[in-house]
């Protein structure tokens, strides 16, 4: 599409003015479809306006309850909603980018554009899973399902509902909203996102109020954690069907507070949002309390406020102006602990200062364009990275490398152990391999020109990289040494380009895949989403957030569909493991690098209990739902 240059123009020049605020171009980049790059240079502009305007006077400290207007003043959020105290107040930095939410009105988890908005809070607050899972100790516990059980070829499942769960407008909770749920995603999952394995599904069957019957195409023995669970199942978002019902799932926002919506059936309602915060009550009538299946929460006001830069993010926590902060970086823990003794992390005040996750760090390639279609290109820029110096600035020397899609929990040893000959095959390690680089760019006719860097006919092989905010400190290092490489490297952390890397429009992005380790479990989910069930144009959102790479192989895709039907343990799955494995390293579809270490600082000034590597009852992940959680455990410390 040609750009307007003329509407750009009078952008930029509204923007340096002052007349256009940065909420104004987070509004107007979704209704213009203006390119993230651009976007980029706006939000800078609307800084420097900002900084050049006289100096007002320091605005108050809104109390909670209170939302600040764009102008500094302090008004009441929509509804007038009510004063609660800071002690009783959980304040959360998560989601969105340099202070504001522009998904701040979408309750939709299915379509693109909905992470931040769905994530950082309603999911955790609002919504409860059929099944909780937690993925650190495998463990889970029946949530609004009370039980399930498969039938004897695992073609089944049986889920039983607890009785007297209510909506938060008061309709009962029943098998027909499941039923509904699941089948409206059956319909269009071509079309949405954190669908999961829905593609198994043949049909969910409302047989009682309580009672629905999951059939599926075909034997699935893990289709209940992939897809039933709080782990990224479609449970995460259970649709009412006397609202959703003959709605576009599309477009539909679920947003419309003089009807009360968003409506669910967790603890907490949604009483006021906008691009710099949201705000939950607990509501005193949550269905748990009432039947006795959970205890209210001592917390009676949740909000969620969009991330800041590192070092802002660090102060509001030091001084107390929110509870938990954004994942930070090793340096910038230690020196906030060294501040602050009431700062803990999962690990207490010591290394690592957080967990292992099960969702490995990557260098992702959208595999369907030019010239990231070659897996030669795709091995090239594999052995120009040195994981252990990579992984050691990036992490302060707290990381931990990673050769592929799994993380080392003690269940994945013996796939681990058989894995060793294939490394050896492909002579894959965590080293870079410059002469190997050289081989491989000049067969594929590319030559270094006058200032390094590898150019083909004349063209520079271009390699701009999305990397995320919470992942930045490896965006220097990693350029580096794609650069000393002869690749011409630089990283994009602009606002909007995750979502790009979702529809494949941005072909490289750095990240994470998971669940790639869940205990109990098997490797058949992380090997599932290379699979062609998964694949998407250029240009179509990929069905699930990890499935973005865009690779096809049809004798993979029969290995990997030899496992739908095995048990974890039964031999032959490990033996299909690394037959897939084998194909999988010689296409080299991502080049992984480093474990996930989630480091989410924590306070301790207002509340106690939080999750920690001695007591494991859930982990510190406020994007996940499993947060809720810990939501329920926290105890007031004032």
């Amino acid at each position: 599409m040609r750009r307007d240059q003329g509407l750009e123009a009078r952008l930029l020049a509204d923007a340096l003015s002052g007349r256009l605020s940065r909420r104004d171009v987070l509004k107007r980049a979704s209704a213009l479809g203006l390119s993230a790059s651009f976007i980029s240079t706006l939000l800078a502009a609307c800084r420097r306006a900002e900084e050049a305007a006289p100096t007002a006077p320091a605005a108050q400290t809104p109390a909670p309850g209170m939302t600040p207007s764009p102008a500094g003043a302090v008004t009441p959020a929509p509804g007038q909603v009510r004063q609660v105290p800071r002690e009783r107040t959980l304040i959360v930095m998560q989601g969105g980018d340099a202070g504001q939410n522009p998904d701040y009105a979408n309750f939709n988890l299915y379509v693109t554009g909905s992470q931040n908005g769905w994530h950082a809070g309603p999911l955790q607050t609002m919504n409860e899973p059929l099944i909780m899972f937690n993925v650190l100790t495998g463990e889970y516990e029946n949530w609004l399902a009370e039980s399930w059980e498969y039938n004897d070829d695992f073609t089944e499942i049986l889920l039983k509902l607890r009785q007297g769960i209510e909506w938060s407008d008061g309709t009962p909770f029943t098998a027909e909203d499941v039923a509904f749920t699941f089948n409206l995603l059956r319909d269009h999952q071509d079309e949405l996102i954190n669908t999961a394995e829905i593609s198994f599904l043949e049909e969910a069957i409302a047989e009682d109020e309580l009672t629905v019957r999951f059939v599926l195409n075909k034997a699935n023995p893990r289709w209940w954690a992939t897809t039933l669970t709080s782990n990224h199942g479609v449970a995460e978002q259970i649709l009412p069907k006397h609202i959703w019902e003959g709605q576009d799932i599309t477009t539909f926002s679920f947003y419309d507070p003089q009807k009360g919506w968003p409506i669910a059936t967790g603890p907490f309602k949604l009483v006021s949002t906008s691009p710099e915060q949201k705000i939950f009550d607990r509501r005193d009538d949550w269905w748990a309390a009432k039947t006795g299946f959970k205890q209210l929460p001592q917390v009676e006001r949740v909000i969620y406020i969009p991330i800041r830069d590192e070092s802002q993010s660090a102060q509001m926590l030091i001084t107390g102006e929110i509870d938990m902060s954004k994942i930070l970086s090793v340096p910038t823990i230690q020196s906030a602990i060294a501040q602050n003794p009431k700062i803990i992390t999962f690990s207490g005040q010591n290394p690592p200062y957080g967990y292992l996750d099960w969702c490995p760090i990557d260098l992702n390639f959208n595999c369907d364009v030019e010239p990231w279609n070659n897996p030669k290109l795709r091995w090239a820029v594999n052995y120009a990275l040195d994981r252990e110096k990579l992984v050691s600035l990036a992490e302060a020397g707290a990381g931990v490398t990673a050769l592929h899609q799994f993380t080392p929990y003690d269940w994945f040893k013996p796939f681990e152990e058989a894995l060793q000959p294939l490394y050896q095959k492909y002579g894959l390690d965590t080293k870079a391999h410059p002469d190997k680089v050289e081989q491989l760019m000049t067969e594929l006719g590319y030559q270094k020109n006058a200032d390094g860097f590898w150019a083909k006919d004349g063209q520079v092989l271009d390699m701009t990289i999305y990397v995320p905010d919470w992942l930045k400190a490896y965006g220097p290092p990693l350029t580096q040494q794609l650069n000393d490489a002869g690749f011409k490297a630089q990283f994009d952390p602009s606002p909007g380009l995750g979502t790009q890397v979702q529809t494949g429009e941005q072909a490289l992005g750095f990240g994470c895949k998971g669940p790639a380790g869940v205990k109990g479990m098997d490797p058949y989910f992380m090997l599932s989403i290379y699979t062609s069930q998964y694949y998407r144009p250029t240009g179509q959102p990929a069905p699930i957030w990890w499935a973005t790479s865009r690779w096809r192989n049809e004798e993979y895709d029969q290995i990997v569909a030899q496992m739908d039907t095995l048990q974890p343990e039964d031999p032959k799955t490990l033996e299909l493991f690394v037959q897939a494995m084998d194909i999988w390293f010689r296409e080299m579809p991502d080049v992984f690098v480093a474990q996930l270490i989630i480091r989410y600082p924590m306070s301790t000034e207002y509340w106690t209990g939080w999750p920690t590597q001695e007591d494991p009852y859930g982990f510190p992940h406020s994007w996940q739902q499993e947060f809720l959680k810990t939501i329920l455990r926290l105890k007031p410390a004032k």
